[in-house]
């Protein structure tokens, strides 16, 4: 079988069970509709507390993970440093998507409680989701439990200025490796196709946490922007084949990233073909 009548086998199986998982998930959300965590809209253990009582108890409080620069601050809230990349941001990304996302689905996410300025850095202080991460608990899931999990899931002014970046550094790639003129890739640009939705960019088992009950919530919103919904594919994919990042190197787990994202395969050659170029001036 030819490599690109393979891929396309692929893509539309991948579609056709993404399209039955989405008409279940539609049955299951119009009979059960998902609810707000209950914690989520409880009041928060630091209400109380000063931004200057917060930044002393930030001094002596335990790393939730040794390798990451988040914190626990009090039982029930955790502090993460959030530098964004724009000189004069007045607020943190990371703490807005997470509004977003909270006020606007049922999403499990981590509320913002406190967003306080450290002139060096934004302090995003949320709620703690105690539980193990899904690449903890993945290889004691059965496949069927697995295959559940699908179902819980800047610099630019304007949609043409982002296609007009990529395919420039699309371009300039193709005339560095003095590919012809009239060659095919030449015409292959960027797929603006899709409207701009907001992404997670870091989905990944160790940014899923399973709390009270299995509920699967999402954190580390960090890399969250809006792209259109191919992006998603791309991020995950390429966090899934480095197990140092996913936290796994299960096959069953790649497997399920198209299902889960969708089946991009073009897209991500195509941005694969360009990657280099994003650090170029």
């Amino acid at each position: 079988m030819h490599p690109s009548e393979a891929t396309a086998r692929r893509w539309l199986a991948y579609t056709l069970l993404g399209m039955i998982a989405d008409t279940f998930d539609t049955v299951f959300i119009a009979i059960s509709p998902p609810k707000r965590p209950q914690r989520s809209v409880l009041p928060s253990d630091i209400d109380n507390l000063s931004n200057a009582e917060l930044l002393e108890l930030r001094k002596s409080a335990p790393k939730v993970h040794p390798e990451a620069g988040v914190v626990r601050l009090t039982p029930g809230t955790v502090a993460k440093p959030s530098q964004d990349m724009d000189e004069d941001a007045t607020d943190p990304s990371e703490a807005n998507a997470l509004d977003l996302v909270f006020s606007q689905t049922k999403i499990p996410v981590p509320r913002v409680r406190r967003v306080i300025n450290c002139e060096w850095c934004f302090l995003i202080v949320m709620d703690y989701i105690d539980g193990p991460t899904l690449a903890q608990v993945w290889p004691t899931l059965s496949t069927w439990r697995k295959c559940l999990v699908q179902s819980r899931r800047g610099p630019f002014t304007s949609y043409a200025e982002l296609s007009a970046f990529f395919n420039d550094r699309h371009r300039r790639v193709l005339d560095a490796r003095s590919v012809p003129q009239d060659d095919p890739a030449r015409k292959d640009l960027f797929d603006d196709s899709e409207p701009l939705v907001l992404t997670h960019q870091d989905i990944n088992l160790r940014n899923i946490v399973v709390g009270e009950g299995g509920r699967l919530w999402l954190i580390d919103w960090a890399w969250a922007g809006y792209y259109p919904s191919w992006f998603e594919y791309v991020a995950t994919q390429r966090q899934g084949e480095d197990a140092r990042i996913s936290g796994t190197d299960d096959e069953f787990w790649k497997a399920l990233i198209p299902f889960i994202c969708g089946p991009y395969f073009r897209q991500k050659r195509w941005l694969s073909r360009m990657w280099q170029a994003l650090s170029w001036a």
